[in-house]
């Protein structure tokens, strides 16, 4: 695949909100504390890395020209005026690598940084990912900052959970909430990347709206290919002596796990879109029979059935269970449920 770089254009179709936020970035007056959410894979650090870029830009218009020396350094997380606090990957010395949260630490030698003047001049942007995992201490100590923020810097606070910050932090930033993207656009952006036309129809429907996470399954080979067989093995299989032996074919295919769940439940989020109002978009020919009545007429308890053994089986992974006993039982409870509209 081809790697084209995302720009802020790209995320014009988040809608007016995103509009306004860059006609304030061209005429220079960008926020001083920005908080980016939304849903994973949407977009949120990309969109957070290109508005620091811009401030670093050397171009005189269309800022992050992306090409200059600064941006190009900016995109990589590199330049010397950026500073990057990451859950996991300390900024202050005096952290351990790999902890699950960002300590208070690590706000104070931001801090520290930016009490000194910008090493290339000009402005100065700080990026927090995963800001929800910031300590109590942590968040109180960049408090303290956010309501007087050093002349020329910049922050842009990352989360896909911004009710684990604060409400005095929420209040000093401004808030900007990224959307799953609609099925056209992933659509466009994949093919953009070279990714096929049948991989990227198979992909679509998948993403739920993420174009990461779209990406991310298309660097696996045979995707169609393993789609079809899930969807084959679970809204195909009728009988209970054939559970042992595709389970035994999938012992060893615990690596696929979460691919297997995402199939899953990509296609129930289509089954129960078509039941409840939207069109089906050529469901009915990649379903049998029964699945087909299933969508049709199924009450939202018989999705919600199936949706929370998804769920259970991936709690259940996490603690380190056995594979195949998971596998059987997530097959078997669709196959009853399917075998009740033969």
């Amino acid at each position: 695949m081809r790697n084209r770089t995302i720009t802020l254009e790209d995320f014009l179709v988040q809608g007016d909100e995103i509009r306004h936020l860059l006609a304030q970035q061209r005429s220079g007056r960008l926020s001083h504390a920005l908080l980016i959410t939304g849903p994973d894979g949407v977009g949120k650090k990309t969109l957070a890395t290109l508005l620091s870029a811009q401030l670093f830009c050397g171009a005189e218009r269309n800022r992050p020209c992306l090409e200059c020396p600064a941006c190009k350094r900016a995109m990589r997380l590199e330049h010397a005026d950026q500073v990057v606090i990451r859950r996991g990957i300390p900024l202050s010395p005096d952290v351990k690598e790999g902890r699950a949260t960002i300590p208070v630490e690590d706000i104070r030698e931001m801090i520290r940084i930016c009490g000194m003047a910008p090493f290339e001049g000009g402005n100065r942007s700080v990026l927090i990912f995963d800001a929800d995992t910031m300590t109590p201490q942590a968040q109180n100590a960049l408090l303290k900052t956010l309501e007087e923020p050093p002349e020329n810097t910049f922050f842009f606070l990352v989360t896909g959970h911004p009710e684990s910050l604060v409400n005095t932090i929420i209040s000093r930033c401004r808030l900007l909430r990224l959307h799953p993207l609609p099925d056209e656009t992933i659509r466009s952006m994949l093919l953009r990347e070279g990714v096929s036309e049948q991989d990227a129809a198979t992909l679509v429907p998948l993403a739920d709206g993420s174009i990461g996470k779209a990406m991310q399954m298309a660097q696996q080979e045979g995707l169609a290919e393993f789609r079809k067989e899930v969807l084959d093995l679970f809204f195909g299989m009728t009988r209970r002596s054939d559970i042992l032996p595709a389970s035994n074919r999938w012992k060893n295919r615990k690596g696929e796990a979460d691919a297997l769940f995402t199939v899953l439940e990509s296609m129930l989020h289509r089954m129960m879109n078509a039941r409840f109002g939207s069109p089906d978009n050529g469901l009915s020919s990649v379903l049998p029979a029964q699945w087909n009545r299933f969508t049709r007429e199924a009450p939202a308890e018989a999705f919600t059935r199936l949706y929370d053994q998804i769920i259970q089986a991936r709690k259940e992974l996490q603690y380190s269970t056995n594979f195949q006993a998971v596998f059987e039982q997530i097959l078997f409870s669709f196959m009853g449920e399917g075998n009740q509209w033969l």
